[in-house]
């Protein structure tokens, strides 16, 4: 467990690590990485799932986004990015045939 004088060394949202934060800050930005809130809404996160279903990329994709657009503060756009993915794999499963 941190004490509120601990240092965190984290990347910001762009992946600079620019900052060391302490104690309960630190910890709420590493969480916020590691497993944000719309990511554990359930009993499993959603990447446990992708990889225990060992989808590709763009299958997991389409699950990951279906999975938390009800959490999204525009759920109609993880939506659009689904079906984006999902396209594609359709594209690519038609192509392989």
């Amino acid at each position: 467990m941190l004490t509120p004088t601990q240092t965190i060394d984290t990347f910001d949202s762009n992946g600079i690590d620019d900052d060391k934060f302490t104690g309960l800050e630190g910890l709420a930005r590493r969480e916020a990485v590691n497993h944000p809130s719309h990511y554990n809404t359930g009993k499993i996160e959603v990447i446990e799932a992708i990889e225990d279903w060992k989808l590709d990329f763009h299958a997991g994709n389409v699950v990951k986004y279906v999975a938390r657009h009800r959490h999204k503060k525009n759920p109609v756009e993880d939506l659009k990015k689904a079906r984006w993915y999902l396209d594609r794999l359709i594209e690519r499963t038609e192509n392989d045939s």
